[in-house]
């Protein structure tokens, strides 16, 4: 970028003459003390644009992620804290902190955040050099989410909201140079007037949280913090004075709120507020719109692009939000705004938190689309919109989905009110259920269920059903419609105190905690224990049960108890007088198909009030209960209009079972070649709505080796040894949540989503574009990895170092829970890499979390050839076997 570098006199001359009566021009020079630095005299920080690092296609095509405003959360947020960092380099290298060639260094660090971390670009969106000069990061300029603070620790992700600045070099024993400082606090100060914050403020932030998929975490601090703050026990950015930085960024943050921008001396005029930009056609424009100004700055253009007119800000569905100085609350629902006109106490008890609530500018409210204000309910009445009948409790209106349960729960129909109107106001709560204890079955369906806590929970065979002492007759039938609302819980267990013996072993187990404690003979003598109450089960029920096996088949009432199956009271002792656990492989008849299965996976959740779609040959389009609406000819362009979230539905299906279904209204264009748009799929497509999550989502609905075929989880270039080796660890993974029915419960309408969080699914384009992938996915057609019989975990990392010498970690050690009970020993771990593996990664931890597969050990037995993908598979896996389930 060309800059002009003109001594003071011929700026003030060149000032002079652009006064006007409203400010002054600063110049696009840069004054003889900041060279290159500032524009002018106008202390506005110079940003050099990405092209100065990301200079080259090679480096072009090494960024595979772009801001996403339709994700939620929209990876675009309202800026609301500054997090400084330094890059913590090797101190004891000479370039560390005396770095001569900065775009080298920050092109090595793209490279390891993209690749190597996996995380599709660089992390920070500012980068300082040992000069002060400053470099545009992460692509998608102000407010687009970063990717420099995560707490492993607590799953709390700060990148939502904040701008990441990091400056070269390792500052854990020294300060950086005076140059750094001016520099980082004029870019912070610039930063927080264009996103009108305080940077000597504090504020209470709501933090995105992994494990709950919402802003459920709150962190109250100063608005410009190190990395340190908010990860204790991260000394980054080591003795760089945080405190500094706010002090004297004050005076500069005044003067750039009064300042307007223009672009080599074009007449446009930029206004920079709010974390958005206003553009006006020319200064007497600006001046007749009331705009007023300190002076008018002449910068670059790729400096006024880091901002837009529009933020693109979404707020998730659930989000509580008010302006600045006024205590209106509006909940976001829907994609619209409802005002909560309810009292304090009302708000608290329709479970909100006034510590949730968050701060925004009157432009994104206005953003949204209003709709009925929320009201408190009158508790305890029975109200009717003329369709449905609701009960209302703690404030919400709770719908009686049948008469059955309307006359079992003891309600008179001379109670109900007409109320339509007011309906309209109040919150919707769980739709009501059947009391804990009742036995459900869907008319026409097998499964028998327990009502427990407002969940189902299922009886997986005639054997516990009897055992516990319940009744066939007491199974309440209702539609399959109805039992659908019921979220689903564990399974039916048999409760705390019962003894059980397993028929195909010795031992004797007491439940305790809802888990089974091995009894040796001294104990069961000291505790009086009798053998006419141990409980000999089926070993398939213990190990289903308590041992995380697979379930074959649900309980037909039609079943009766096999003698065996019912307590024995002629039982005698075990003869040896300590019994021991004898871990007892499941059944090597677990469900395993003789069929392709189907996937579901969610592509994306649908918020714009229609959705085009069609396919590359005729299609017809069904409604809920599977009869076709329409037919469309190929390629024939089909709009599908959202009127009300809680019943959207529609499914796309091609007349052949070749056919490519294309969602015209979808854009997913990779960054390495933006000309790509991941918006076909092989099977059919849905658009349906989401109890559980209350969300509309695009499903793709396909056989499994077709999803396969879209996994964009290895590269195209990697060898096909170690292609075969991941394509069978990613079919288990799906086959593991397809029979669970889903990795969020079987009652989303999904079973995977298409991030990498899942696995990450690019569908028929992506397949085009990878026909080495491919390749692996029909030489290993229907192969999965099972451990006694059943699907595996098939946790895998990129491996570290450490692995060659101590081996893989142990799952139990890593995560706890359920992969510390029997059933996951194929993850003990202690399974050492091969010598020379190509490790990307220095340590284990966090995402790099070393148990299971390890892929730098797997691309080195594939180079070498020292294993197939088969025998890298059951290294990985101790115990396990590669079967063929179609």
């Amino acid at each position: 970028m060309e800059r002009k570098i003109l001594t003071k006199n011929i700026i003030w001359l060149f000032v002079f003459s652009l006064v006007l009566p409203n400010g002054l021009f600063f110049a696009k020079s840069t004054n003889a003390q900041n060279e290159g630095l500032v524009y002018g005299d106008s202390d506005v920080p110079v940003i050099l644009p990405r092209a100065s690092w990301d200079n080259t296609p090679a480096l072009n095509a090494l960024m595979t992620w772009a801001p996403d405003k339709n994700a939620s959360p929209s990876d675009y947020q309202p800026v609301e804290r500054i997090i400084l960092h330094d890059t913590g380099c090797d101190a004891s290298n000479p370039t560390c902190n005396n770095n001569q060639n900065p775009v080298a260094t920050i092109q090595a660090m793209y490279r390891y955040h993209a690749v190597t971390r996996g995380w599709g670009d660089i992390g920070y969106n500012y980068i300082i050099d040992q000069q002060g000069r400053i470099y545009e990061g992460r692509y998608g300029g102000n407010g687009s989410r970063g990717a420099h603070v995560f707490v492993d620790k607590t799953k709390d992700n700060f990148n939502f909201g904040t701008i990441g600045i990091t400056v070269l070099g390792n500052y854990g024993k020294i300060q950086p140079a005076e140059a750094v400082y001016q520099s980082l606090i004029r870019l912070v100060a610039w930063l927080a007037a264009t996103n009108n914050l305080d940077p000597q403020g504090t504020r209470s932030s709501s933090i995105w949280n992994f494990t709950t998929s919402e802003f459920s975490s709150l962190y109250n601090g100063p608005i410009v913090v190190g990395h340190k703050d908010g990860e204790k026990g991260n000394p980054d950015p080591g003795l760089l004075d945080v405190a500094k930085v706010r002090r004297a960024t004050a005076d500069f943050a005044a003067k750039y709120r009064n300042y307007i921008y223009q672009v080599d001396s074009l007449p446009k005029i930029y206004k920079i507020g709010s974390g958005t930009r206003q553009i006006y056609n020319d200064l007497p424009t600006y001046v007749s719109m009331g705009g007023v100004y300190r002076g008018s700055v002449i910068i670059s253009q790729t400096q006024a692009d880091l901002f837009s007119e529009s933020r693109f800000l979404k707020y998730p569905d659930g989000s509580l939000l008010r302006i600045k100085d006024n205590f209106s609350v509006y909940l976001i629902q829907d994609g619209q705004k409802r005002n909560l006109n309810v009292s304090v106490k009302q708000f608290m008890v329709l479970g909100f938190d006034f510590d949730r609530v968050r701060v925004v500018e009157e432009t994104d409210l206005a953003g949204y689309l209003e709709t009925d204000m929320v009201k408190y309910g009158p508790d305890k009445q029975l109200l009717s919109d003329g369709q449905r009948v609701y009960l209302i409790q703690a404030g919400q209106k709770r719908w009686i989905p049948s008469d059955a349960l309307f006359a079992t729960l003891g309600y008179s129909w001379s109670k109900i009110k007409s109320a339509p109107t007011d309906l309209k106001n109040y919150l919707d709560g769980a739709v009501l259920s059947y009391p804990d204890g009742t036995l459900l079955q869907a008319a026409g369906q097998e499964a028998v269920y327990l009502v427990s806590g407002g969940q189902l929970s299922r009886f997986i065979s005639a054997e516990i059903f009897l055992n516990l002492k319940y009744n066939w007759s007491k199974i309440k039938k209702i539609p399959a419609e109805e039992l659908a609302y019921y979220p689903i819980g564990d399974f039916v267990k048999y409760k705390d105190g019962a003894l059980l013996r397993p028929n195909d072993e010795n031992n004797v187990y007491l439940i305790s905690g809802g888990k089974p404690q091995l009894v040796d003979g001294a104990t069961f003598k000291k505790k009086k224990y009798k053998w006419v109450n141990v409980l000999v089960i089926s070993a398939q029920d213990f190990h289903i049960l308590y041992r995380g096996a697979a379930i074959e088949q649900p309980i037909s009432t039609q079943l009766s108890p096999s003698p065996s199956a019912t307590p024995t009271p002629s039982l005698t002792p075990v003869p040896s007088p300590t019994p021991t656990i004898i871990p007892t492989p499941a059944s090597s008849s677990s469900p395993i198909s003789s069929s392709e299965p189907k996937m579901r996976v969610a592509v994306y959740e649908v918020t714009a009030p229609s959705v085009t779609l069609t396919a590359n040959m005729p299609f017809n389009i069904l409604d809920k209960t599977g009869q076709i609406v329409v037919g469309k000819a190929a390629n024939e362009n089909y709009v599908y209009n959202i009127s009300a979230s809680s019943t959207a539905f529609v499914r796309i299906v091609p007349q052949s079972t070749d056919g490519i279904v294309q969602i015209v209204s979808y854009e997913d264009h990779p960054a390495w070649k933006p000309s790509l748009n991941y918006n076909q799929f092989h099977g059919t497509m849905e658009i349906v709505y989401s109890a559980k999550s209350n969300k509309i989502w695009a499903v793709n609905e396909l056989r499994l080796e077709d999803y396969l075929k879209g996994i964009a989880e290895i590269n195209q270039t990697d060898s096909a040894e170690h292609q075969k080796t991941m394509i069978v660890a990613s079919r288990t993974y799906a086959y593991y949540y397809i029979l669970k029915g889903g990795k969020r419960g079987a009652d989303e309408v999904y079973i995977l989503n298409n991030t990498s969080a899942d696995q990450l699914y690019k569908g028929y384009t992506r397949e085009l574009s990878a026909p080495a992938v491919v390749d692996a996915v029909n030489f290993t057609r229907g192969e999965v990895a099972v451990y006694n019989g059943a699907p595996i975990v098939t946790a895998y990392s990129s491996g570290a170092p450490e692995l060659a010498t101590s081996g893989t970690k142990n799952a139990c050690t890593v995560w706890g829970n359920q992969y510390c009970q029997a059933g996951f020993e194929y993850l003990a771990g202690e399974v050492k890499d091969p010598a020379n593996a190509p490790y990307t990664q220095s340590v284990c931890g966090g995402g790099n979390h070393c148990v299971g597969l390890s892929a730098a050990g797997s691309r080195q037995f594939s180079l070498t050839g020292a294993k197939n993908y088969q025998e890298v598979l059951k290294y990985y896996y101790s115990g396990t076997e590669i079967k063929k389930i179609y």
